[in-house]
């Protein structure tokens, strides 16, 4: 097996920031053999705004054509390009949206078995190295089953859809650590006057992602439709059926399995106690400012009520999921090594240079310095590398 590039985070979006695509296009030219392994979430799918996965996927491409023309200049001589799912494009192994992204490259009939996708993982140096987007093991990213016929959105995902696409809050994909109040508070920070609609679509977005979780998260059914489908897929990834039952065991479940969690993961106690501070406070001043006691009398417990819930919630921890994505990704990387039986098991999806004693984290080649990647190579042997030099 030639040695592999794997490319991790490109989040690359039809109008989005050009120089990680050309950065890597001018990587691709300097390692004119390697196999290249997207670890998910190389096409933001989820970002852009048109809701077809296919239409979508050849927006992206079309928006980057040195790269586009790289990828089917190397599937022409053999060399294997292969998109992994993540959650930011959990439909790119759908049959529609493979065809879309062959046809966006413009390849030959004989091209295309060069340009692959994968629902779930891809596996490298004959079992070795094991690649996926990691967003199995984080609650907020994990779906349903990876092999259901049904991308669900993850909460992430569905604030992306719903919020972030229709403010044009781009930029918020590089801190998809931070909670999503702060990220809320960049946007107010960003579009100043536009303010109060924001507020009022970033809660209509949250309540109605509430609102669809829980029972009405159709979590069991899509278990059921991917279940239906492992075998199969055993087949298609050379490993067995049992060992691919483990891997699922050791997923997380969707944060929006749970109602309570979602709740709290959207932190709309805190956006709830901070509408109620605001609105208490307006009502307040306004009663002061004309005379009148009922206004006042009704917004300064409202406030009180929203300041001491505000409190006791920060309190308990400013960011109260910091840390766990990452520690998530740790640990089941070390699980998927020990069911696979892989040296090394590769993740992206946290965007960080993570490691442990089995673990690899590709980091996110659009947003960290640099642009990293990782080489594996033909033993197996994985290393650091960078597309451009850091400073």
């Amino acid at each position: 097996m030639p040695k592999a590039l794997v490319v991790g985070d490109l989040h690359l979006r039809g109008d989005g920031d050009p120089r990680p695509a050309r950065a890597l296009a001018a990587l691709l030219a300097r390692e004119p053999d390697a196999t290249v392994v997207f670890a998910g979430d190389a096409l933001d799918l989820a970002a852009e705004p048109v809701s077809a996965a296919g239409a979508a996927a050849r927006r992206t491409l079309g928006s980057a054509p040195e790269l586009s023309a790289a990828i089917a200049e190397r599937a022409s001589r053999g060399v294997r390009t292969v998109f992994v799912a993540g959650n930011h494009d959990a439909e790119v192994a759908r049959d529609a949206t493979t065809h879309a992204i062959r046809d966006a490259l413009k390849l030959t009939v004989s091209d295309r078995e060069h340009v692959l996708t994968a629902p779930w993982f891809h596996q490298l140096a004959g079992g070795a190295v094991h690649v996926e987007h990691g967003h199995v093991f984080d609650p907020d990213g994990a779906p349903t089953h990876p092999l259901s016929p049904v991308a669900r959105d993850d909460v992430g995902i569905a604030i992306l859809r719903r919020f972030i696409v229709p403010v044009e809050g781009h930029f918020l994909v590089a801190h998809n650590a931070e909670a999503p109040l702060p990220l809320l508070m960049r946007v107010l920070r960003t579009y100043g006057p536009r303010a109060p609609w924001v507020i009022g679509l970033y809660m209509k977005t949250a309540i109605g992602t509430w609102l669809s979780s829980g029972d009405a998260y159709p979590i069991e059914g899509d278990r059921a439709e991917g279940a239906r489908r492992l075998e199969q897929y055993a087949a298609q990834v050379g490993l067995d059926h049992e060992t691919l039952a483990l891997l699922l065991e050791a997923h997380a479940t969707p944060t929006r399995a749970h109602r309570t969690a979602t709740f709290l993961r959207l932190y709309l106690d805190r956006v709830i106690a901070t509408t109620a501070v605001l609105s208490g406070t307006t009502m307040s001043a306004a009663g002061l400012a004309v005379g009148a006691s009922a206004p006042v009398m009704a917004g300064v417990p409202l406030a009180a009520v929203g300041a001491l819930a505000l409190s006791a919630s920060i309190l308990a921890g400013a960011n109260r999921y910091r840390g766990r994505a990452e520690r998530a990704l740790a640990v089941g990387a070390e699980r998927a090594a020990d069911i696979t039986g892989a040296r090394t098991v590769v993740l992206g999806h946290v965007h960080v240079d993570a490691s442990g004693p089995r673990y690899r984290n590709t980091a996110s080649f659009a947003f960290a310095p640099g642009h990293p990647y990782l080489v594996v190579e033909e033993d197996g042997t994985v290393e650091r590398g960078y597309a451009v030099a850091t400073p």
